[in-house]
């Protein structure tokens, strides 16, 4: 289980990150205490100004808080097209709307439970129009693989056995006329060869990146083929076993 999760509860002790969900939400007690881990029951609702937001796993918590009030996915308000690659349940997406309302979703999702709940959330927050939503896994080449849908949301892998769903490159899902202002890679273990398979032409459009990645490779596997397209890491964390992320932006976009 990824270590970041397991330590969710233990960084309380965050005032500004309390605070950011205090002005988010109304229901932010509510949703504080459940990530500390003094009230597990679940389901449970919280709401704010776009809609609101339904958590129905354990891994939901910590996914939604480290995304809203601990910001490990930076947006900006300017970005205008947005690709959230292992969208999950839509946390980021959601995110990255409420922060740059005039910008465009791409989504790709393999579960089907999770595409469901990814929907039901773009309605509830009326911004259904906003995202485009592939329920796919990503790969090197097009065909077919399997994930996993009876392990939790937060820890499902493609390619073992399970639900069989298409796979797509993601150069096939970025529009060939426009920029990347924020590409966020999240595809536990999938990211090595998904960023091999990345034509210099679709990197190249690609403004920055926040890349998680997992123990399968070092984490060189994935970086070394960005900073050879002219990315710089501005920030690494590493977070033990494996796991961590990687905040890198594009050298000649980052200039202009």
């Amino acid at each position: 289980m990824n270590p970041r999760f397991l330590n969710a509860g233990r960084h309380l002790n965050r005032l500004p990150e309390i605070l950011r969900c205090r002005k988010h939400t109304p229901d932010w007690r509510r949703l504080t205490s459940a990530y500390v881990g003094l009230n597990g029951e679940l389901p449970f609702h919280i709401r704010f100004s776009s809609g609101g937001f339904d958590f129905k796993e354990v891994g939901d918590i910590a996914t939604f808080w480290q995304i809203f009030y601990r910001d490990i996915y930076p947006v900006k308000s300017s970005d205008r097209l947005i690709v959230d690659a292992g969208a999950n349940i839509g946390a980021f997406s959601l995110y990255a709307l409420q922060n740059a309302p005039n910008s465009d979703i791409i989504a790709i999702e393999p579960a089907p439970d999770s595409c469901s709940r990814i929907r039901s959330m773009l309605r509830a927050n009326t911004f259904d129009t906003k995202v485009t939503l592939h329920e796919a896994a990503l790969g090197e080449f097009a065909g077919e693989t399997t994930i996993q849908l009876d392990a939790g949301s937060q820890f499902r892998r493609t390619g073992m056995a399970g639900h069989r769903v298409a796979m797509v490159k993601l150069d096939s899902l970025i529009p060939a006329d426009r920029s990347v202002d924020l590409l966020k890679i999240d595809i536990e273990g999938g990211e090595y060869g998904v960023l091999r398979s990345m034509s210099p032409d679709t990197l190249r459009r690609v403004r920055r990146i926040i890349l998680e990645f997992h123990p399968e490779a070092p984490s060189s596997a994935a970086i070394d083929p960005l900073k050879a397209n002219r990315f710089n890491v501005t920030r690494y964390q590493d977070d033990g076993a494996g796991y961590g992320i990687a905040w890198l932006e594009n050298s000649i976009l980052s200039s202009n």
